[in-house]
C-alpha cells in the first residue's frame, strides 16, 4: 500500500471513530485497577532511594553496594518484563497480573525481615520480578479496552501514577521512616498490594486477546519477524534514552540533597515537588497526545526537559540553597514525561498476539539497563558533583526528542480494523 493510501486509510479511520462514545465505566474501571498496581510498582522502586539511607547505615554499607542494590531491582526488573511480557501473551493479561502483584507483594513484606545485605538482595531481585510484570501487560489491557481517541490520554494517566508513587514515596520516606525505621516501612508498604489484588481477581480479560490468541496460541516465530523485531528496537532505543536520562539524574537525588545540608524531610519535600511537576507534564502529555499526535508531542516533552537539565548543569550548584532552583527543577520534570506517551505509542505498533512481550520487553529491558546509571552515579559525583549527571540528562533527553520521528504517528489507531503492519512500516 503506497504511504500516501495508508494515511488517507488511517485519516478516514480517525474521522470514523470520532463519533464513537468515551469509554464504558467498566473501561474507566478496568484503568483505575491497573492503575493501583502500577502506583505501588513505582511506589516500590523509588521509596528504595530513600531507604538507601537507613539501610546503609544498619548493614555499614558501601556507596557501591547501596547503588547495587538499585541497580539489582531494576535489572531484575527487566527480567521480569520480559519473562511477564510472554506468559501474558500466551495465557492472558489477566492471570499475569494476579501473579505480579502476588510476587512483589509478597518479597516486599519479607524484606521487612531481611538480616543481612545478602538476604535483601536476593529478595529485592524476588520483588523486582513481579514488579517487571507490572505496566507492559496492564498497558497492553488498557490498550485492548479503550476508546482509540482517548487511548492517549488514559494511557498517559495510567502512566501518571509513577508521579502518584513518587509522592507517596517521599512522603513515606520523609515522614514515616525517620519513625518507624526502615524495616516497618518496608512491612507497612506491603500490605496495600493486597487491596489491588482484590480488584484484579475482579477485572475481565482483554476480548482482544481472547479474539486474537485464545484459540489459536501464538507461535514462537511471531516473536522472529519484522512485525516484531523492528518496532522492539525501536521503542527500546526510545525507552534506554529516556530511562537513563530520568534515572541518571534522580536516582541519587536524596542522598545529593542531604548531602548538601537538607534534611531528610526536607528532602522529601524536594521530591515530592518533582513528583508533582511530573504529574501536571504528564496531564499535559496526556491531553497532548489525542489532540496533537504522538511524535510530537514526545519531541515536545524531552526538548522541555532538555532545557531544564542543562540549565541545572550550568546553574544548579549556585542556585542549590535558593529558591531560584525550583524552577529549572520544575521545568526538567515536567518534560520528564516520555512514557506518558510510551504508554500508548509502544502498544499501537505491535500486533495483539505480541503486544504484551513487545511492550513489556521493550519498557522494562530499558528500564533493566538504567541499573548502569546509578552505578555511573556513585562514582561521578564522589569525584567530580552532582552537576555532571545533569549533563548526561540534558544529551540523552535531547536523543529522545529526536528519536521521536523514527516511530510513525498512530494517534487515534484502531488496533482492530486498521492494517497496522502497513502503518509500522511508515516512519
Amino acid at each position: 500500500m503506497p504511504s500516501s493510501d495508508r494515511g488517507d486509510h488511517h485519516g478516514r479511520n480517525f474521522a470514523s471513530l470520532a463519533c464513537q462514545t468515551p469509554p464504558r465505566p467498566k473501561s474507566t474501571w478496568c484503568l483505575l485497577r491497573r492503575l493501583i498496581g502500577w502506583i505501588f510498582d513505582y511506589y516500590e522502586v523509588f521509596l528504595l532511594t530513600f531507604l538507601l539511607i537507613p539501610i546503609s547505615k544498619a548493614f555499614g554499607l558501601s556507596a557501591g553496594q547501596s547503588a547495587w542494590l538499585i541497580s539489582a531491582s531494576l535489572a531484575s526488573i527487566a527480567v521480569g518484563g520480559v519473562g511477564f511480557g510472554l506468559v501474558a501473551d500466551r495465557i492472558g493479561r489477566q492471570r499475569v497480573l494476579i501473579i505480579t502483584v502476588l510476587v512483589y507483594s509478597l518479597a516486599t513484606l519479607a524484606r521487612a525481615a531481611s538480616p543481612n545485605y545478602e538476604t535483601l538482595m536476593i529478595l529485592t531481585l524476588i520483588a523486582g520480578l513481579g514488579l517487571g510484570g507490572e505496566y507492559g501487560v496492564g498497558q497492553s489491557l488498557i490498550t485492548e479496552v479503550l476508546n482509540p481517541l482517548r487511548r492517549g490520554w488514559w494511557s498517559g494517566l495510567l502512566y501518571g501514577g509513577a508521579f502518584v508513587a513518587i509522592m507517596l514515596a517521599s512522603l513515606v520516606g520523609g515522614h514515616l521512616l525517620p519513625l518507624v525505621g526502615w524495616r516497618w516501612t518496608f512491612a507497612i508498604s506491603g500490605l496495600p498490594v493486597l487491596f489491588a489484588l482484590y480488584l484484579r481477581m475482579r477485572t475481565p480479560e482483554s476480548a482482544a486477546w481472547e479474539r486474537a490468541v485464545r484459540h489459536d496460541r501464538v507461535s514462537w516465530r511471531a516473536f522472529a519477524s519484522k512485525s516484531f523485531i523492528r518496532p522492539f528496537f525501536i521503542c527500546l532505543i526510545a525507552a534506554s534514552f529516556y530511562f537513563w536520562a530520568y534515572y541518571g539524574a534522580t536516582t541519587l537525588l536524596p542522598k545529593y540533597l542531604v548531602e548538601g545540608g537538607f534534611s531528610m524531610s526536607g528532602a522529601s519535600w524536594w521530591i515530592f515537588f518533582t513528583a508533582f511537576a511530573g504529574l501536571l507534564g504528564c496531564v499535559t502529555g496526556a491531553w497532548a497526545s489525542d489532540r496533537f499526535g504522538r511524535r510530537i508531542t514526545l519531541t515536545a516533552l524531552m526538548t522541555i526537559a532538555t532545557v531544564g537539565a542543562l540549565v541545572l548543569f550550568i546553574l544548579g550548584r549556585e542556585l542549590l540553597t535558593s529558591p531560584a532552583i525550583l524552577v529549572p527543577f520544575f521545568v526538567m520534570y515536567f518534560g520528564s514525561n516520555a512514557a506518558t506517551v510510551f504508554g500508548a505509542l509502544f502498544s499501537e505498533v505491535f500486533p495483539t498476539e505480541t503486544r504484551s512481550t513487545g511492550v513489556s520487553s521493550a519498557l522494562q529491558i530499558a528500564r533493566g539497563l538504567s541499573a548502569i546509571p546509578p552505578l555511573i552515579a556513585a562514582a561521578v559525583v564522589a569525584e567530580h558533583g552532582y552537576a555532571w549527571m545533569f549533563l548526561g540528562s540534558t544529551v540523552l533527553y535531547a536523543a529522545a526528542a529526536l528519536w521521536a520521528w523514527v516511530f510513525p504517528e498512530t494517534r487515534g489507531l484502531d488496533i482492530d480494523t486498521v492494517d497496522a503492519r502497513a502503518l509500522r512500516t511508515e516512519a
